[in-house]
């Protein structure tokens, strides 16, 4: 049975544990329980925006895909989209698997955790992160090679072995 709130808002109850839900939820945040649905509730449409609403919230289609921001930047594209996870980059020797599980999830986890205008909004903030990961990574590659034509540079060929200890 659907009902309306003070608020205007629908709500239904959870058929296991009784607590009002918004109307359309697929599941229960209190149970878990998967919800079914009477004709007159109409489940939440690809088109709206639901982010920012946990795990409730609905990726929409073209939002899936890898997260190359996530990647890159793994904690601090964390803090920026509210993914508190992504401190598990910190864990040693764990950190390079956790940036390929960001990358792989963090537009699903960026969309639940963070209330965006518009898709639109989404994908240009997720853009400029991306851009910022890759311009970091070519400055940290490009860094590496200058150190090393510098060292080759100085001490030769062998100069990495022959260096004092």
């Amino acid at each position: 049975m659907v009902e309306l709130t003070r608020k205007g808002g629908r709500t239904m109850k959870c058929k296991r544990c009784g607590v009002e839900i918004p109307a359309g939820s697929k599941y229960c945040p209190n149970c878990g329980l998967t919800q079914e649905h009477s004709e007159g509730v109409v489940l939440e449409s690809e088109g709206q925006n639901t982010s920012g609403t946990g795990r409730l919230a609905i990726l929409p289609a073209e939002l899936k895909g890898w997260n190359w921001g996530a990647f890159w930047l793994s904690w601090i594209w964390g803090i920026r989209n509210r993914t508190w996870i992504a401190f598990l980059a910190f864990i040693p020797y764990f950190s390079l698997v956790w940036a390929f599980i960001l990358g792989a999830k963090g537009n699903k986890w960026a969309w639940q955790n963070q209330k965006w205008d518009s898709i639109e909004q989404y994908k240009a903030s997720q853009r400029r992160w991306a851009m910022w990961g890759l311009i970091i990574f070519i400055i940290f590659i490009t860094s590496i090679i200058v150190a090393w034509a510098f060292f080759w540079a100085i001490l030769g060929p062998l100069g990495f072995f022959l260096w004092p200890s």
